[in-house]
């Protein structure tokens, strides 16, 4: 069976392409998993146009480079949505056009590039000298885009929304976009932001074409997670609009806001009409401010970790280009009273305050274990000399005097040096156990605050740290000596202990310390221990510092002990 379409034809295909995972609308058997290509997109084709594509189907982008794909009118289900994916290794798009791949009326889609095992993005949009990489425009909704590169771009990397229109088929009362899902993606050297979901003009802008203001849609569900976006002009990832159930988490954001436009500089932005949580995101050296948030109210912002923000734009003028670790901000509240929740952030050299709010309506803001470090607005406040900003509000800084303002359990240095983080210079902010952040924490389990930015539990052995990172040791309550069988002396140690040790029977046991991250950093193996009373001396005088567990063993019985070196 063939169509005829533009330059080319989109095959039927009657074979199926080996692979080793699974996607939906792809059949997987016993002894091998495999995709079923029930039409191929050749790279000659530059339009598909609905057809009699049926849901659950798998339309196949073949290998090798091509121009700009049009997909229009493409509609799947939620139990049986069209899968789009790579077939026989990368399928890479270069256009001279304003678009990479563009959707049209389309809805419940997979766009997957995991169609190839020996490739991370399968679907790799290289250049779009004129435009975006990846558009869902014209009432495209129920899309899963995951596994693809796009680089090059003129302006956005993705763009999903639908501008209303005086047909007023895409306004407010007409139309809601649903569950745009964009995970395990890599995006760099785009043109303006990383990502553009959904509209930035909430409360309506006007169009001259029929002389009224219109609402844009909202969108219902947007997570957006796992992905790497690098190199942006503009914002990294910017969402608006999106007034339910958004959550965007997981991210690693490097170098945004190259470009230095004014109000277009943010590593992650939120913008009017959201209600989106912010989690587990490293944002790294970018010259806009980490997360610039202008939602709705009753959001978390946790686990993050900002370095950086805003350091290599102007840094002298605190003035007129200030960028902030985290940055909330009045726009619009969904409700009279809303709040803003601070969880767990770990804020690195901002380049103005570590977390601004600029929010009056806000009533009941939250901060509460953040470790901020180094805000560049703090000489700039101390030499001001004003009454009205103090050099501390560098650290948290309630602009307006919002009421309710509920600070606490956070650190606030002006060095890393005392906060032993694993090492700063290659931007490691895990915590070492001589850390002041490591067990200091408010205990947040009953607001949903359960895990770290690595996604370890928390908290750990109980107790909770400060920051975005839970040290993970080995937990005091399995350090056991139940029978007393071990003794050492002295306890803390100089450079030389004494381990006194009675056995029931004589044994070969092996020796060996660890520090507090879980590293062995002493062992000694094939020990000779008698029945009765046993004495040993170790010599630990090369150890730095710090606490230590030591542990006898052998395959089958094993004695721990925790030790301190002075």
């Amino acid at each position: 069976m063939q169509r005829f379409l533009n330059r080319g034809k989109l095959i039927k295909a009657k074979h199926s392409l080996l692979i080793l995972f699974f996607l939906p609308g792809i059949f997987i058997s016993k002894a091998q998993s495999q995709i079923h290509c029930d039409y191929e997109i050749g790279s000659e084709i530059a339009t598909v146009d609905k057809l009699t594509f049926q849901p659950g189907d798998t339309l196949c982008l073949m290998a090798g480079q091509r121009g700009p794909l049009y997909l229009k009118n493409i509609i799947g289900t939620n139990e049986s949505p069209i899968v789009i994916i790579n077939s026989g290794g990368k399928a890479i798009i270069d256009s001279d056009l304003t678009y990479g791949l563009k959707f049209v009326g389309c809805k419940n889609i997979v766009l997957s590039g995991n169609g190839d095992p020996n490739t991370p993005y399968g679907i790799f949009v290289r250049e779009v000298t004129n435009g975006y990489g990846l558009g869902l425009e014209s009432k495209s909704t129920n899309f899963e885009i995951d596994h693809l590169e796009i680089s090059n771009t003129k302006i956005s990397g993705i763009i999903a929304k639908t501008d209303p229109d005086c047909t007023y088929t895409a306004v407010r009362d007409s139309f809601t976009m649903y569950n745009i899902k964009i995970h395990d993606n890599y995006i760099h050297n785009i043109g303006m932001e990383g990502m553009y979901i959904g509209s930035s003009f909430f409360l309506g802008y006007y169009i001259s074409d029929c002389d009224t203001i219109l609402l844009p849609h909202i969108i219902d569900g947007v997570e957006i997670y796992n992905n790497r976006v690098e190199y942006t002009g503009w914002d990294g990832i910017q969402v608006g609009s999106a007034l339910y159930n958004c959550a965007i988490h997981d991210n690693q954001i490097y170098k945004d806001s190259q470009s230095e436009e004014t109000y277009q500089m943010s590593g992650i932005i939120i913008n009017t009409g959201s209600s989106c949580n912010v989690y587990n995101n490293k944002i790294i050296d970018g010259k806009g401010t980490g997360i610039f948030n202008q939602g709705t109210g009753n959001q978390k912002f946790y686990n993050n970790l900002i370095v950086n923000a805003g350091r290599d734009y102007d840094f002298y003028d605190q003035e007129t280009k200030q960028q902030f670790g985290i940055l909330s901000k009045f726009s619009y509240n969904l409700y009279s009273e809303s709040s803003f929740y601070f969880y767990n952030n770990t804020i690195i050299n901002p380049k103005s305050d570590g977390i601004r709010i600029m929010d009056s309506h806000a009533k009941t803001n939250r901060f509460i274990n953040n470790l901020i470090i180094n805000p560049g607005a703090f000489e700039y406040y101390e030499d001001l000399g004003s009454t009205s900003f103090q050099p501390s509000d560098a650290y948290i800084h309630n602009y307006l005097d919002a009421n309710n303002f509920y600070s606490i359990n956070n650190i606030l240095e002006r060095s890393s040096v005392e906060q032993f983080f694993s090492d700063t210079l290659l931007q490691d902010y895990h915590l070492t156990s001589q850390s002041p952040a490591v067990n200091w924490g408010y205990d947040l389990s009953n607001a949903g605050i359960t895990f770290d930015l690595d996604n370890n539990s928390r908290p750990f052995d109980d107790h909770f740290d400060i920051g975005a990172y839970e040290l993970q040791i080995t937990p005091i309550s399995s350090i056991s000596n139940d029978d007393n069988q071990l003794e050492i002396y002295p306890n803390p140690i100089v450079d030389l202990l004494q381990l006194n040790l009675h056995l029931q029977k004589a044994q070969t046991l092996n020796i060996k310390l660890i520090n507090m991250e879980g590293k062995e950093v002493f062992f000694l193996n094939d020990i000779s221990f008698f029945k009765g009373d046993n004495k040993k001396h170790l010599s630990i005088q090369d150890l730095s510092k710090g606490e230590y567990i030591l542990i006898l063993y052998n395959n089958s019985d094993h004695i721990t002990q925790k030790i301190q070196k002075i």
